[in-house]
């Protein structure tokens, strides 16, 4: 008796064991934007005035995940995201979209970015970024600013006001424009990786 429970013991181990051995951790995949070459991408970018005349700009691109890897996912596995890592102990699928550990804390939406590629959707439409690289600029009097948001109030415009850089910078150094946050605008940058085009949706503070 003593013996086959041994071997029962065993047996549970070596599964445990295999179990734990077999386990994935699923990471975003390496950013392939090339920062030294930014022409006709739109990317997610912080502003942030500096002195003089000249401003820094913080440039993200979304966490991506490889499709295969998202639907390979198995309860045991990890997926690093946010920054953060999560053990997957459920997995649902809702249409082409994944849903891991639901009805829990750690609840997460994977969905079909397209080309091959998962994103993580979190509330409020929120996808995590990674930080591609930083850009010291000057003299940005002539691009075009699409802003959906009232500089001054922060109230979301239904037609968009638009105007150029140069008002920019003028609120970004005005105490007054309180609301005025460039943060999350998207940014769409020439060969030189000056910015062509801005478009801002909505206040970050809202």
């Amino acid at each position: 008796m003593k013996k086959l429970i041994a071997i029962s013991l065993s047996l549970i181990l070596a599964l445990v064991l295999v179990c734990a051995a077999s386990a994935e951790t699923v990471q975003a995949k390496p950013v392939e934007i090339d920062p030294s070459n930014l022409e006709g991408r739109m990317v997610r970018t912080d502003i942030e005035y500096k002195e003089g005349d000249k401003m820094q700009l913080t440039l993200y691109v979304p966490e991506r995940f490889d499709a295969a890897a998202i639907q390979a996912v198995q309860p045991g596995d990890v997926i690093v995201t946010d920054g953060e890592e999560i053990k997957i102990e459920t997995v649902d699928t809702d249409g082409p979209d994944f849903v891991f550990n639901k009805c829990t804390e750690n609840e997460m939406l994977f969905c079909d970015a397209g080309h091959d590629e998962f994103e993580h959707c979190m509330d409020n439409d929120y996808v995590p970024w990674i930080k591609l690289t930083t850009l010291e600029l000057e003299q940005l009097e002539y691009y075009p600013i699409i802003d959906y948001v009232d500089p001054i109030s922060g109230d979301i415009l239904e037609d968009p006001v638009i105007y150029r850089g140069d008002r920019l910078m003028e609120l970004l150094k005005n105490p007054d424009a309180v609301s005025f946050s460039v943060k999350n605008v998207d940014v769409v940058y020439d060969r030189n990786n000056m910015p062509v085009l801005m478009i801002r949706y909505y206040s970050p503070a809202q």
